[in-house]
């Protein structure tokens, strides 16, 4: 089967376990069409580089699948007719994945104060 990268960006006016039910109503989906979740990041709410619906925010999720094709087209329907969902993305991967934390899980690295120049006075 083909691996599969889906980002999901949900409405922001929904709480966390709204969104854990919506998460866990697509994985039922996926396992029961014969796929299998390999790993469902919850990113958070973050802002939008422009609005959509009126919405200036979205709570990310990153879902990274093992399915068929036709499965995909699928789960693509059923994100276009739930209003939870602002907007969708699935990407085919072509590599196997590594199934470490992704880049937006990743701690940030601690900014040096030392390297800052002082401002120059006049």
């Amino acid at each position: 089967m083909l691996q599969y990268e889906m980002v999901i960006i949900a409405d922001p006016t929904y709480t966390e376990e709204e969104i854990d039910e919506l998460i866990e109503g697509y994985e039922q989906v996926v396992t029961s069409a014969g796929g299998k979740a390999l790993k469902v990041e919850k990113w958070g709410k973050r802002r939008l580089a422009y609005a959509i619906r009126h919405h200036e925010e979205g709570f990310y999720v990153l879902m990274t699948l093992e399915c068929p094709a036709s499965l995909v087209k699928e789960l693509d329907r059923r994100f276009r007719m739930n209003e939870r969902i602002v907007r969708h993305m699935a990407v085919r991967v072509e590599n196997e994945l590594q199934l470490g934390p992704s880049p937006m899980m990743k701690p940030r690295p601690e900014r040096d104060e030392t390297l800052i120049e002082p401002p120059i006075a006049p």
